[in-house]
């Protein structure tokens, strides 16, 4: 079973290595989404301090990490969302590689969904790199649906954005 949970200090350093293992994995891929601009250390040092940074756990291994927040990068602004702003956002999520495609991104997901539906808000929002195709297969797979697309973080190839509407 797969526990989401607020991350803690203590965690911060295993949260990174873990990150650098996901970043590395990602790039054999073939998708430089990420690499030694993007995410820093401090990203997730930031996270944890405003108590936006989750741990995923599994067999009691930190298995994973997102930021989940009500944030959205002014990129955003100009697309078609279906729902109006606030909506709860998923940033920055990393599943370490001996994890990968064992339900730890569906775990963050449906988190992220309930806590949406306790904070009143209406939707769920999400980006990731064009060439991240096994992040869209995840998304589109839990009901979302994409709004259009963005540039972020100085990449070549533009961020597709996703929409889940909660009724």
């Amino acid at each position: 079973m797969i526990e989401i949970r607020p991350a803690r200090a203590e965690e911060l350093d295993v949260v990174w290595l873990l990150v650098r293992r996901a970043v590395a994995h990602m790039n054999e891929l073939g998708n430089p989404q990420w690499g030694e601009d993007y995410p820093t250390r401090d990203f997730y040092a930031d996270d944890l301090a405003r108590g936006e940074l989750y741990a995923a756990r599994s067999g009691g291994v930190l298995a994973g990490a997102a930021c989940i927040n009500t944030a959205e990068a002014p990129e955003y602004a100009p697309l078609p969302w279906a729902t109006a702003p606030p909506a709860v956002v998923i940033h920055r999520m990393a599943v370490d590689p001996a994890f990968q495609r064992q339900g730890v991104g569906r775990a963050f997901f449906a988190f992220a969904e309930e806590l949406a539906r306790q904070r009143g808000l209406s939707a769920l929002r999400i980006d990731t790199y064009r060439l991240n195709l096994r992040m869209q297969a995840l998304i589109l797979s839990r009901g979302f649906t994409k709004v259009g697309e963005i540039r972020l973080h100085g990449r070549p190839l533009p961020y597709p954005c996703f929409e889940k509407a909660l009724n």
